[in-house]
């Protein structure tokens, strides 16, 4: 770890280091009755389908509710996890990481209810660290979180797909390639779709070293990832773009299409030069999306631009061109050959009228 990651890690470290002394925050909900009735109250705990309260922040009256009186909770959304979901989608992820440590702590005496903020805040830490690419934090994140909490389907299938980022950080491609083929058929968001391809491309892209057969398979995958979620997972955008480039970059048919480029032994047809039409393509996207200004290209990758795909001569091209006003459409010479014998007479009369002419 060098030292700017040391210090950026520092907030966090000393929300762990000092969790058993902050104070547990009473979690505002709302009780509701089986009968139909319900109280507003500030939730002390929870266990064993009972709940300890207290009706206001000033009350001394410590109350308690059990099932199968108490139907459900449901939790006011508390402003630290409000100000944590702010940075997140700025995409502050390390600060949002602290604030949903705060609130995870805050609220672990009621984590075992549904839709508790503890369980959110634990989450969503989890998902700052993926983000970020701190598969070291996730995995240990993971290991101590508890799901009970949860029941939203997109954030249980998120549970599941941490599977491949454990896959990722112990580097088992071979089981990442598996699992990722297992997951083709299964219905996910974009959100998720863009994580397996991903971390599939990962997979392939190393065990491309070894078999280079399996290049195309990792290039594929990549642009799959590239445009599964473009809007709300740039990051992975922008790593899944440098990493294509990077494979285009080290192709040896791609160098000798460089080598090649504009001389008498230049050949398009082959598989070096298309590539090297792919990798000019996909970086003029990158910059034309803006992309360059959150990760800057490698200088071997910017020099892509210098290899645009030419441009078709016009004189190649059969454009069919729109008749002018009182013209007839041109008609070349196997039309003709359709053409009824009324009209073949009636063109021929008016090749005779201009010959007298």
């Amino acid at each position: 770890m060098n030292m700017q990651s040391f210090l950026k890690s520092l907030p966090l470290a000393l929300v762990m280091l000092c969790g058993n002394t902050v104070l547990a925050e009473l979690a505002p909900a709302r009780l509701l009755y089986s009968d139909g009735s319900h109280d507003d109250a500030l939730v002390i705990s929870y266990s064993a389908g009972t709940a300890t309260y207290k009706s206001n922040e000033k009350s001394l009256n410590i109350l308690r509710v059990s099932k199968p009186k108490l139907g459900s909770v449901y939790f006011y959304k508390p402003k630290v996890f409000s100000e944590a979901m702010s940075l997140y989608h700025a995409r502050n992820y390390q600060e949002a990481k602290v604030k949903f440590a705060e609130c995870e702590i805050a609220y672990k005496a009621v984590d075992s209810l549904p839709n508790n903020y503890a369980s959110l805040a634990g989450f969503y830490k989890m998902e700052c660290s993926r983000r970020m690419f701190d598969l070291a934090a996730l995995s240990s994140e993971l290991e101590k979180y508890r799901k009970n909490g949860l029941t939203r389907e997109n954030h249980l299938q998120q549970l599941e797909v941490y599977t491949f980022w454990e896959a990722v950080r112990l580097k088992d491609w071979e089981r990442l390639d598996r699992l990722a083929v297992s997951w083709q058929e299964r219905k996910v968001p974009a959100s998720l779709r863009i994580q397996i391809e991903y971390c599939h491309a990962l997979a392939l892209d190393q065990m491309a070293q070894k078999d280079p057969n399996r290049t195309i398979d990792a290039l594929n995958a990549y642009s799959r990832a590239m445009i599964a979620d473009g809007t709300t997972s740039i990051e992975m955008v922008l790593e899944a773009a440098n990493n294509a480039l990077r494979i285009y970059a080290n192709d040896p048919g791609v160098k000798l299409a460089v080598k090649l480029w504009k001389t008498e032994d230049e050949n398009r047809n082959t598989v070096g030069y298309q590539r090297l039409m792919e990798a000019a393509s996909l970086v003029s996207f990158y910059q034309q999306a803006g992309f360059d200004q959150l990760k800057p290209l490698e200088p071997e990758c910017q020099k892509f631009l210098n290899y645009s795909p030419p441009k078709t001569e016009t004189a190649a091209l059969k454009v069919e061109e729109k008749p002018k006003e009182g013209q007839k459409p041109k008609e070349d010479d196997e039309a003709k050959e359709d053409v009824e014998p009324e009209e073949k007479e009636a063109e021929g009369a008016k090749d005779a009228k201009k010959l007298r002419r």
